[in-house]
């Protein structure tokens, strides 16, 4: 009698008060699956996305993240940042701007429409105005300093182009739809007086101070050419004028690329409108010069027809072009070059972004214009137009059509963002009808000069080299080292990327400073997002550091692209403070862990069941839906490569897979689909994996080797020898280390529950004469709960009701203890609809109960510990958290987590949970993390300092001249002085332009008591305005002419002084040969 009370000791008294649960939420995770527009400033290091949604997120560095909503929820269409000004623009669908302070996102933004819709906008560090391209055909520019429109405003230059020539041309071609609609808006790169204007009929290039159009560029093929769509087109034997669909400027300032939208990208010198230095496509070069033998071909074809026609593809538009450079020359015109072309393919092609590496301009020095011919020298012409041969051409595949892309750049943000870039990123089209975000390591050009035997000077090399360049084209792709891809953030996993499922798993500190190991912040393959400063406010300091003695937590994330991918979501990456900040994102994804299921060879589609972890080993098991296993362990240290075992069918070792450099997790081995499908899995920390089959089979890998144990009567064949009662899938495995009422000895055993509730007991006995391990023959069979859900079968301890698992102290224990009445447990097992608590597994039944909310259906149970007490609580689609006490269930509690969540997917025994909400096309669009005791538990979101590291903005490139440095021209600046930001500003804004004051510098008590995201939490991090940085550059300027002005006149006074001594000199020797000396 004492002993029966003994094992039936309460085990949930410390948790029957309701006023113990405080059910909330922690966290959320949200996944952006609608993104529209992205943007990335090098000076503020920010990267900021705009979604259809309205929905405009900010990301920075480690826990830097804000987010605003664009009124009415309009959809971004355009979005920048400003530098100069700390503001964050965008442009919505109804054609409205919106400005918010970086400084505090809080405040509402200030909007401003105009009378059309804007088509395109450019700004730049360099001064304070924005330029809006409207439809109408008019620049508008708006001041970012004061908020207001500015009174500058710049006409339509293509209807003014097209009055200009009316007199003399006429054409209807001119008067074409669109042609005088702007579509793209650059400045020129070493020049803020310049604007080139692209319209639908060409660019125009613009004196802002004179108000005049410089030059305007209209592209002509003419009829029999074959232009972008070839010759099998037909319209080849007209005059054609595709229209401009993007502008790029070379960086040196003196060529530009524009692309069309009949998929050729035209080259032109700034001082030649009249020819483009070539027209190319992506296959041929000059397609603006008529091919006679093809027109001959295409004229004794009779033109175009379907029945001859040609197998090619409708050519795609260019959507966008960019020109990006590199610190890699010390000619101050600069090195190769690389352009960046999307589209231009065949509608056939693979989707893609197309880089051509291109050689550095080598221009001669031209010799000076001699009577009125002017314009651009022969011998400067063919240096730029050998310089826009490439060199060499690399393809950037991307899963699906591209609609965009940014450059990354270093840390310069002149060149229209294009100034040595290192990362690439991309938004394609995905299946699911979302978009994806894709980032890839951006190559630099290699150390290359002109093709071999090239010479401009020597014009017979050079046309034989473009003779045979189209032929050459097709073997330039992708050489050398191939592009690695980048770590894009979390928040923009969508599409391919987008996660399907999601479970949480705890581990202890040792184990998990294993799994997780040294990593660097930021990791070379993480894209340069470092701006900006995060914190948890400094009143919950205390309480934060209540999170070091909780259990470490790791998010794993299963996605569409084949990849398992963990996140390190533990409490102890919050700890911070605004003289600490945060050095980690939360979640933190564990980037060497990743599991790339696309490098193995599966029977079928992988698609995954289940991820276990196992809390010590820390190996990994993946059972697909298809019905393979695969078993994988961490490269921790150095492990004896697996024996090859003759005649071994079953099983196949994996240790030759290649993977990724880094990875810590390898394949060891996989388990394929064979005749019978397995149904579940379970794996233990000792060196077992057990293995449930839909025949009723079961059987245990033991990794030892590995080699596979299979009951005595089990052996699977063609025919089954197994008892009828064994035969429905097995649904539920569990491993443990106990004893059971029908054996007292302490073993390793296998509890296989059957859909039917008949369970089977294996026992894992070790041969003392080999040392290798078996399953006992006598297997002990238990009539249990029938449909018991996954997860929900637990072996608890009797007095202190944690779990019993198969771990490496029990293991040592059952090897060690051979007492014939060993510690009693529990065998609690939960299903839809009830649960029941046996004694010893296979002893009497202590209890059972229904769910106490019969009309939901319960998908997770768990036994929850807190304060050395233990309950079971199940979780229902209601979605509710039903809670009963143990052994005796009993119910005691049901709480309601409607206002947290929707469903409740994973859970771990300290009452964290996790639940998903779906986008209709199955992907994940948001992870909520809750919990059952928010009492002292601190998850805020971080204050955010957006513009705490704002890096000095470099000055405004100065022209070069086209030709050659020379010494004069280190001594002097080429061309005439260029216009500074400031007298642009003033141009623009004209003389009424209302200065606002800077903004205060904040004070240490205004650090105490002021928490918003916007903040400046300390004096030494506060920095001057833009008052300030124009003043000092002011200051500057004028002391830096005030010093040429001291060694001008200091030179003149020394050659005045120079040419006295040399008069008195003359004087001296005349008189001496005057007396005869």
């Amino acid at each position: 009698m004492f002993r029966e009370r003994r094992v039936l000791a309460d085990l949930s008294t410390g948790q029957r008060d309701p006023d113990d649960w405080e059910i909330g939420r922690l966290r959320t995770v949200d996944y952006f699956l609608d993104t529209r527009v992205l943007t990335y400033e090098p000076t503020l290091s920010l990267l900021a996305v705009g979604t259809a949604s309205g929905l405009i997120c900010v990301l920075g560095g480690p826990g830097v993240e804000c987010s605003v909503q664009t009124p009415k929820g309009s959809p971004v269409k355009i979005l920048q940042l400003a530098a100069s000004t700390d503001k964050l623009l965008s442009v919505d669908d109804h054609d409205q701007l919106h400005i918010w302070n970086l400084k505090d996102l809080t405040e509402p933004p200030k909007s401003t429409r105009f009378d059309h819709a804007i088509n395109a906008v450019m700004l730049s560090p360099s001064h304070t105005h924005v330029f809006l391209a409207l439809q109408s055909g008019e620049i508008r520019t708006y001041d970012l300093l004061c908020l207001k429109k500015s009174p500058y405003v710049i006409p339509n230059l293509w209807d003014m182009f097209q009055t200009k020539i009316a007199s003399s041309v006429v054409d209807p071609m001119h008067v074409l739809p669109g042609c005088n609609i702007p579509v793209d808006l650059v400045a020129h790169p070493r020049d803020l007086n310049l604007i080139f204007v692209a319209f639908g009929g060409g660019v125009v290039l613009y004196d802002l101070s004179s108000r005049n159009i410089l030059r305007a560029y209209e592209l002509v093929i003419p009829a029999g050419a074959p232009g972008g769509g070839g010759y099998h087109q037909s319209e080849v034997l007209k005059h054609r004028r595709p229209s401009v669909t993007s502008i790029t400027i070379h960086p040196a300032g003196h060529f530009f690329a524009v692309g069309y939208a009949d998929g050729c990208v035209a080259f032109w010198a700034m001082e030649d409108e009249d020819q483009p230095l070539m027209v190319r496509t992506s296959t041929d070069l000059d397609v603006n010069v008529i091919n006679g033998e093809e027109l001959e071909n295409f004229l004794q074809n009779g033109g175009p027809s379907e029945e001859k026609g040609t197998n090619l593809s409708e050519r795609q538009p260019i959507y966008r072009v960019a020109w990006c450079g590199f610190p890699n020359s010390s000619d101050p015109r600069g090195g190769a070059t690389s352009l960046v072309i999307l589209g231009g393919d065949r509608s056939n092609d693979p989707c893609r972004l197309t880089v051509h590496t291109m050689p550095a301009l080598d221009s001669p020095e031209p010799p000076a214009p001699s009577g009125f011919k002017s314009g651009l020298h022969a011998s400067v012409r063919k240096a730029m137009r050998l310089s826009v041969i490439p060199l060499e051409t690399t393809y950037y595949l991307s899963s699906g059509p591209v609609y965009d892309f940014i450059l990354f750049p270093k840390s310069n943000p002149h060149f229209s963002g294009c100034w040595d870039p290192v990362s690439l990123l991309f938004l394609t089209a995905a299946p699911s009808g979302s978009r994806m975000v894709e980032a890839r390591q951006f190559l630099p050009p290699k150390m290359m000069s002109l093709l071999p035997g090239t010479d401009p000077q020597n014009s017979s090399e050079h046309d034989d080299v473009m003779h045979n360049l189209s032929a050459t084209l097709e073997g330039m792709a992708l050489g050398g080292k191939e592009p690695l891809p980048m770590h894009i953030p979390s928040k923009l996993y969508s599409g391919l990327g987008g996660v399907s499922y999601a479970q949480l798993l705890t581990f202890q500190r040792g184990m998990h400073d294993v799994l997780v190991g040294q990593q660097p912040v930021p990791g070379d393959a993480d894209l340069p997002i470092t701006g900006g400063s995060a914190w948890i406010d400094d009143k919950r300091l205390s309480e934060l550091r209540l999170s070091r003695s909780h259990p470490r937590r790791i998010l794993v994330t299963y996605h569409h692209d084949l990849n398992i991918r963990f996140h390190d979501v533990s409490p102890q990456l919050l700890i911070s403070s605004s003289t600490s900040p945060l050095q980690k994102n939360y979640p933190f994804t564990i980037h060497d862990l990743t599991i790339d299921l696309g490098c193995l060879r599966l029977s079928s589609a992988p698609e995954v069941a289940t991820v276990q972890v196992a809390p010590e080993s820390l190996e990994c098991v993946v059972l697909m839906k298809s019905g393979d296993l695969l078993v994988y362990r961490l490269n921790t240290t150095q492990v004896d490569p697996p024996i090859e075992i003759e005649g071994n069918e079953e099983f196949v070792l994996l240790g030759d897979v290649s993977l990724r450099p880094g990875t810590r997790y390898h394949p060891f081995l996989m388990l394929p689909r064979g005749n019978v499908s397995l149904t579940c899995c379970a794996l233990s920390d000792i060196g077992f994996v057990g293995v449930g089959y839909i025949d009723g089979s079961v059987t245990v890998i033991d990794l030892r080797g590995p080699s596979l144990l299979r009951p005595q009567r089990q052996k699977r064949q063609s025919k089954l020898l197994v008892r009828n009662q064994d035969t429905d899938p097995v649904v539920s495995l569990t491993w443990t280390v106990s004893a059971v009422s029908m054996d007292a000895q302490l073993a390793v055993r296998l509890i296989a529950i059957h859909e039917s509730g008949n369970t089977q007991v294996f026992k894992i006995i070790r041969d003392p004469d080999s040392s290798m391990y078996a399953i006992a023959q006598d297997v002990i069979r238990v009539e249990g709960l029938p449909n018991v859900i996954q997860g929900g079968s637990f072996v608890i301890d009797s007095q202190k009701g944690t779990t019993w698992r198969a771990d490496r102290s029990r293991f040592a224990a059952s090897l060690q203890t051979r007492d014939s009445n060993p510690a009693h447990c529990f065998w609690v097992t939960a299903s839809a609809k009830g649960a029941r608590c046996m004694l010893d597994i296979s002893g009497e039944r202590i209890s059972k109960v229904e769910w106490h909310s019969k009309k939901n259906n319960v998908g997770h149970v768990q036994v929850i510990e807190k304060n050395n007490s233990h309950v079971l609580v199940a979780f229902n689609d209601k979605p509710e958290a039903m809670v009963y006490s143990l052994p005796y269930l009993e119910h005691l509690h049901t709480f309601s987590l409607a206002n947290i969540c929707e469903n409740v997917v994973s859970v771990d025994e300290t009452g964290d949970f996790i639940a998903l909400r779906r986008h209709e096309s199955g992907i994940l669009e948001q992870i909520v993390f809750g919990t059952l005791f928010i009492t002292r538990r601190v998850y805020d979101s971080p204050i955010v300092d957006l513009i705490r590291f704002h890096r000095e903005i470099p000055p405004y490139p100065q022209p070069v001249s086209v030709g050659p440095p020379s010494l004069l021209g280190s001594w002097f600046r080429y061309g005439k002085p260029i216009m500074t930001g400031e007298q642009l500003d003033a141009l623009l804004a004209g003389p009424d332009r209302p200065i606002p004051p800077p903004d205060p510098v904040q004070t240490s008590e205004d650090t105490t008591t002021d928490d918003g995201p916007g903040v400046m939490k300390t004096i030494e991090n506060a920095r001057n305005g833009v008052y300030s940085r124009l003043n000092d550059a002011l200051a500057e300027r004028g002391e830096m002419l005030g010093n040429i002005e001291q060694q001008i006149g200091s030179l003149q006074q020394g050659s005045k002084d120079m040419v006295a001594q040399a008069k008195r000199l003359a004087a001296e020797q005349s008189a001496r040969r005057w007396f005869g000396f």
